[in-house]
This record gives C-alpha cells, structure tokens and sequence, in this order.
C-alpha cells in the first residue's frame, strides 16, 4: 500500500513532512488528510508519489 511505503520512506531517512511534501509537489496538509483516509490522491499523484519512492528503491 502507498501509505506503508511512503511512511517506510520517511522513516528511513527521518525526512520531515515538509521536505517530502515540496519533493512529491504536495501540501503537508493533503498529505495529512490523505494519511488520515479524509482525502484520495488522483491516479497522476498517486503515481507521481509512487516513481519518486521508487527512485530510493520504496
């Protein structure tokens, strides 16, 4: 799941929210509601979230 791999990502790198959030060209606070299942990423965000952890092998 996009979550799991996501919250493995930051952990691993004990990346900040913010930091993250400017990468993947989000809002920390749609990553927060996203996080908490209050909102759902188009299939464009979800993908673009998903190449960039690929990048680190996530």
């Amino acid at each position: 799941m996009l979550r799991d791999r996501v919250q493995k990502f930051i952990e691993e790198f004990d990346m900040p929210i913010t930091i993250f959030c400017r990468k993947i060209e989000l809002t920390p606070d749609s990553y927060y509601k996203w996080k908490k299942g209050q909102l759902n990423f188009s299939e464009k965000t979800i993908k673009r979230i998903s190449d960039y952890l690929s990048q680190y092998g996530f």
